[in-house]
């Protein structure tokens, strides 16, 4: 496990790194948050006003990479939370380790829709449906990788206790 933890998290941390360094045009003063901003576009108006300015080109390649990106931060954070499973005493915190190493791949799905989505969008083919969709699809990704996040970092004690025992 120790293995996947390293491969998949140096592979995610890389192509994270590489989509900050190939995303940095599309981080403007209308759009601070980058490809973020597209992400939670939720009116045509509002995707207008983030795309007016940035290259095509750009954008496509910013979601492609981040097609690739996917798989790794997905295996990193499903291989972390059943490891952090494993240090728990508690059945609960032992099962929602379990529980949160399998939800990161609806993470990884959601990710992936949006994506296409996206791409559709930046093509002209949108509706006000689709953004909703989008903004609710990025929503839905960010909270519950934030979710898996903090059940890492709150069982690092764990991990380091246990291991001392």
């Amino acid at each position: 496990m120790k293995t996947r933890l390293i491969v998949f998290g140096s592979l995610a941390a890389l192509f994270f790194f590489i989509l900050q360094i190939q995303g940095a045009n599309l981080k403007t003063d209308a759009t601070p948050l980058g490809i973020i901003d597209l992400e939670f576009a939720d009116t045509g108006e509002r995707l207008n006003a983030v795309l007016f300015g940035w290259s095509n080109a750009d954008v496509k390649a910013n979601i492609y990479i981040d097609f690739v990106f996917i798989p790794f931060y997905v295996l990193f954070f499903s291989t972390a939370a059943l490891a952090c499973s494993a240090a728990w005493t508690s059945i609960s915190m032992k099962h929602a380790g379990k529980s949160l190493s399998k939800a990161v791949y609806v993470v990884g799905v959601l990710d992936l829709i949006e994506n296409k989505i996206m791409l559709d969008s930046l093509a002209g083919s949108f509706s006000d449906f689709t953004l909703m969709l989008t903004n609710w699809c990025a929503g839905a990704k960010f909270l519950l990788l934030l979710v898996v996040i903090l059940y890492i970092v709150i069982s690092m004690p764990f991990i380091f206790f246990y291991k001392n025992k």
